[in-house]
């Protein structure tokens, strides 16, 4: 029995199932486990990148090789579904553990950065290995004899073999949207509108807040946000990305909920504006590419040939030019010069 367990313990230490042990067999490891949050540190680690895009699905389809050769350098895309703030900020947290000076850091902005405090938190409902983010590779050991350790790494050998296709390639990119040849125009506006189809935007015009409440909102999130800008040297292109939501799920100004959006894009404003190279490039717009049903799986996820579109636009934006149709805003940094987020605890 004894020699049944330390086998099977020695099996799962040789294929490092996540590639995160200190000692493992030499094998061309992949991201094999369909939770990113298991899977992204291998990359974060991986030395061939100088830079990274983090933030959550609405991220996931920017594609790294295209980055490369609009931006420059080397991507990772580190976006991960469903990633609370706090998620996003550890993963990057450990790539600049390795490469303190990237060349470039995309932050995807939704509204995941900003939520109220009561609405706050610091992980999703998914599991998160919080031992793959600390400095001591060593206490991974202790992780690793369990049956989903068992799983990953019966499919980490045969990712590395060739036997099945990775999940994610070795820069955390995947399509993971169905076949285009499956898209539903219909079925996307029901996800789009819900049951009762396509309706009139909100035209009203923007609601009026006074100064002293919009001084008492709290974008909790937003600490880890300056946190990050204040660790990237001044080399570095900081980009926040506001990701275009479908016109229909974007907040409208006339209410409570819109204003709010816009005093958090503000904030943000304000913290990437502190850093040397920032630029806040504004997608959450009603523009042609978020009126247009036809881009869009649902509310909030665009198709692959627009997340090619605004790696394109990205660099034009980052470059100072601005959209000749209105695709994106580039939001003045001095719009929130004032801005300030609580410093992380």
């Amino acid at each position: 029995m004894l020699t049944a367990v330390a086998g099977l313990y020695g099996f799962l230490v040789l294929i490092d199932p996540w590639g995160s042990l200190p000692v493992s067999m030499p094998l061309e490891r992949v991201p094999a486990d369909q939770n990113q949050r298991f899977s992204y540190p291998m990359v974060a680690r991986d030395p061939q990148f100088d830079s990274l895009v983090i933030g959550t699905s609405t991220t996931r389809l920017l594609r790294p090789v295209l980055l490369d050769q609009r931006l420059g350098g080397r991507f990772a895309n580190l976006s991960m579904n469903s990633a609370r703030a706090y998620e996003q900020y550890l993963i990057a947290d450990l790539f600049l553990a390795r490469e303190p000076a990237p060349r470039t850091v995309i932050v995807g902005i939704d509204h995941e950065w900003c939520l109220p405090e009561d609405d706050f938190t610091l992980f999703s409902d998914r599991p998160f290995p919080p031992w793959m983010y600390d400095d001591d590779p060593l206490n991974d050991l202790l992780h690793i004899f369990t049956a989903r350790a068992l799983e990953i790494a019966v499919n980490q050998l045969a990712m590395s073999l060739d036997i099945i296709p990775p999940r994610y390639g070795r820069d955390g990119y995947a399509n993971f949207l169905p076949p285009p040849e499956e898209y539903d125009l219909a079925r996307a506006q029901q996800h789009i509108y819900g049951p009762n189809g396509p309706r009139p935007l909100d035209e009203r015009p923007p609601l009026e807040v006074d100064d002293e409440t919009r001084r008492d909102w709290t974008f909790p999130a937003l600490a880890y946000l300056e946190e990050l800008s204040q660790r990237l040297p001044d080399e570095t292109t900081m980009v926040a990305l506001l990701v275009p939501y479908h016109a229909a799920r974007q907040p409208a100004a006339a209410t409570m909920e819109g204003q709010r959006w816009l005093e958090c894009r503000r904030r943000i404003a304000g913290i990437v504006g502190a850093h040397a190279d920032g630029h806040v490039v504004d997608f959450m717009v009603r523009s042609p590419i978020t009126l247009e049903d036809r881009n869009y799986w649902d509310a909030l996820h665009y198709n692959a040939a627009i997340a090619d579109l605004l790696v394109d636009l990205t660099a034009d934006a980052i470059a100072g030019r601005p959209s000749p149709d209105g695709a994106y805003t580039l939001v003045a940094v001095a719009e929130g010069a004032a801005a300030a987020a609580p410093p992380v605890q």
